[in-house]
């Protein structure tokens, strides 16, 4: 059995204003408060909506986290915002690696391991999105576990294992489908084994790994099926207050 608590994230992505964020809490908590209690919720707005969620969740069995910081060091970086300053906004939690954000400033390995180094010294629990280039259409094991190296480079394990990790491969993001079972499986394996390998089974069995690229609720169930996996993150489906509250439903359902 596992013993580990699922995870259902959402990423808003540069969407939803502050109006829109208090309105979804308001039709997104009566839907879930049912189940809040089995599965960490974490929603990850804009960074000019993090102090407002974080007050509109107050009380709430719900966790808000940043897309993303700045690792610095010092403040000399306009337009750019920090860990502390995400935390002081009321975020917990804090997106690195993500694709998009990686193609965008082109951002390496060891940029993204900066980047947990920086949130962990704020406080943060950082959430590592994870996984292979769009030119590598299946799991490549030695690829990501170069990557896994590189990132967690100087990491203690009982940080990572504190962590959320979602392995997303950038070919499965905005598809009408996400990765294939068998894909999705091989992927979340080789990241609990490399974390077994590193730092040992205390850490590997803490760590929690979820699946991220495509999700919707009718693809949810086969997918939380997968030995590995202990949630799902969501990006479009993940602002719709119906939508990702059936997502939650199904992570407690299968796994909570």
């Amino acid at each position: 059995m596992k013993q580990r608590k699922p995870v259902a994230l959402a990423n808003w992505k540069m969407a939803m204003t502050i109006g829109e964020t208090r309105a979804f809490v308001r039709v997104f908590w009566p839907r879930v408060q049912d189940v809040a209690d089995r599965v960490d919720i974490i929603l990850c707005p804009p960074c000019t909506a993090i102090h407002a969620l974080s007050q509109a969740v107050a009380g709430l069995p719900l966790w808000v986290g940043a897309h993303d910081i700045h690792p610095g060091p010092g403040e000399a970086h306009t337009g750019a915002v920090s860990a502390e300053l995400v935390a002081d906004a009321g975020a917990r939690w804090v997106m690195v690696g993500h694709w998009e954000v990686r193609r965008r400033y082109g951002e390496d390995d060891e940029w993204v391991r900066a980047k947990i180094q920086s949130a962990l010294a704020a406080e943060l629990r950082p959430i590592l999105l994870i996984g292979e280039e769009a030119q590598i259409r299946d799991h490549d094991p030695q690829i990501l576990r170069g990557r896994l190296r590189r990132v967690f480079e100087g990491i203690h394990g009982d940080d990572v294992a504190r962590m959320v990790i979602v392995y997303e491969p950038e070919w499965a993001i905005g598809r009408k489908e996400p990765a294939p079972l068998d894909t999705v499986a091989a992927g979340c394996a080789t990241i609990r084994e490399f974390i077994s390998e590193t730092w040992g089974q205390r850490s590997a069995d803490a760590v929690r790994i979820i699946y991220g690229g495509s999700v919707r609720p009718e693809f949810a169930p086969r997918l939380l099926h997968v030995p590995d996996i202990d949630g799902l993150g969501a990006g479009r489906k993940g602002r719709d207050p119906q939508a990702f509250a059936d997502i939650v439903h199904l992570v407690a359902e299968h796994l909570g």
